[in-house]
């Protein structure tokens, strides 16, 4: 083990570039496991908070891993935005395999940074981070392993690059502002300062126009509960969260929520949104498959809507994910149909089992004959490829019934019911119908960590 020499100034940053480490005698590096840690969201962090916000998002982190493995060593490289760390205490990476250990450790750290807020003078900030872990040669055959153990938690960066303009700064901390709550919705049983509001998930069914069986699916929707428990939409929160490179987060966290509600709900099927941002095989994933497999039943029920807000990071590499998740059982729809980036082209590679139609079509049908014929031909593109057509956003009598001329069976919207925090379903089997998501179990996480002292 090491021991950090910790040095810094007054206001949370470095003093220097490296930060150097003294170690016990007769401990090398070959006797520890080597992770490297890159801050993937540094350049924006410089240019938007300027250097004083890149020096402490580093003091952050910095913090947090001292705070984990308190006598193994921490170097941070301010120039980069990356952090190299030591451990000799392997114990601290938890038990069993210890490649398996270090890929845990690795991929749990990735996913919690996001969520946790840092201060810097222009406001609170919140970091994507990726990285590495290697165990040396000597380390594995000294432990009898094979050799040349290494891994990555490699996200990439899935936001958007700072342009050219004259306000990308001022454009970004008000990003950053927006989505702090929700980020911290999640962290809800963190100690902070401050209280956060909490995240929870309303429902909202996808009805039958024709009064046949009721309720194809329905669909989770993400809300922050004010201090009074009000619940209220999170807005313009998620195209945020696509701009900062965070939605990957929430998305993952959404849908292992619905999941552990399906897991308790034996006869309902239920709907999760992603952003197309998400749509790509990454470790973060990892955990909801292993899940999947292990409950095929779940899965059959599981629909997940790919909300495209955003451009695909590649659709090639989208395919291969839909593709994924359908073996599991997964069924797919395909939202926001005929407006932003879902496109015909989208509806051809996914193949998907339901097709959104988006409410701009709805209300512009209620005035003239020509958006009434569009709807009923954007309908027909949808059927003509095998899917469920789903139109939303109906919100009165009158456009449910123009809905329905056009041949929209399935509909969604305020006509047949607000969004709920009332899970219907379980006051149905006599268990609790009101309750929020349950936040994520730090204690569990990080068992090692200060949270679970």
């Amino acid at each position: 083990m090491v021991q950090v020499m910790q040095n810094r100034e007054g206001n949370g940053g470095f003093a220097g570039n490296v930060h150097l480490l003294r170690r016990r005698k007769r401990i090398s590096d070959s006797e520890a496991v080597h992770f490297s840690i890159r801050i993937e969201n540094y350049v924006h962090i410089r240019r938007a908070y300027g250097e004083d916000g890149g020096r402490r998002a580093l003091a952050g982190i910095h913090r947090l891993l001292t705070d984990m493995f308190r006598e193994d060593g921490v170097e941070v490289v301010e120039a980069s935005g990356e952090i190299d760390l030591l451990v000799w205490n392997l114990e601290e990476l938890g038990g069993g395999v210890l490649s398996d250990a270090c890929r845990k450790w690795l991929n749990g750290f990735c996913w919690l940074v996001p969520l946790l807020s840092f201060e810097t003078t222009g406001g609170l900030i919140h970091l994507c981070i990726s990285g590495r872990w290697e165990i040396p040669d000597a380390l594995m055959q000294a432990g009898m392993f094979e050799t040349g153990k290494s891994g990555a938690c490699n996200l990439g960066f899935c936001g958007s690059w700072p342009d050219d303009r004259s306000d990308w700064s001022d454009r970004y901390r008000s990003d950053m502002g927006l989505v702090t709550d929700l980020l911290s919705g999640i962290m809800s049983g963190a100690s902070d300062n401050r209280r956060p509001r909490e995240l929870a998930l309303a429902w909202q069914s996808v009805c039958n126009a024709d009064g046949g069986d009721g309720v194809l699916y329905r669909e989770a929707l993400v809300r922050l509960l004010d201090n009074d428990g009000n619940a209220h939409s999170p807005g313009d929160v998620f195209l945020a969260l696509e701009r900062l490179g965070f939605v990957r987060v929430v998305d993952h966290y959404v849908v292992s929520r619905v999941i552990d509600e399906l897991e308790g709900a034996p006869d309902v099927v239920l709907a999760a949104n992603i952003s197309a941002r998400s749509v790509r095989s990454d470790v973060w994933w990892d955990e909801v498959r292993v899940r999947l497999v292990a409950m095929p039943d779940v899965a059959r029920r599981l629909v997940l809507e790919i909300t495209e807000t955003a451009d695909l990071p590649g659709v090639s590499e989208a395919v291969r994910f839909v593709t994924g998740m359908r073996r599991l059982g997964c069924r797919i729809a395909l939202d926001d149909f005929g407006t932003g980036y879902a496109s015909i082209r989208q509806l051809l590679a996914f193949s998907p089992d339901f097709v959104k139609i988006d409410r701009f079509f709805v209300r512009r049908a209620v005035f003239t004959g020509a958006d009434r014929d569009l709807l009923t031909h954007l309908i027909g593109v949808g059927q003509s490829l095998g899917a469920i057509v789903i139109v939303e956003g109906v919100e009165t009598a009158e456009q449910a019934g123009i809905v329905l001329a056009a041949g929209g069976h399935w509909q969604q919207g305020y006509h047949w019911g607000r969004p709920s925090l009332l899970r219907s379903w379980r006051r149905a089997s006599g268990g609790q119908a009101f309750g929020d998501v349950t936040a994520t179990d730090l204690g569990t996480a990080f068992p090692h960590s200060s949270w679970s002292r």
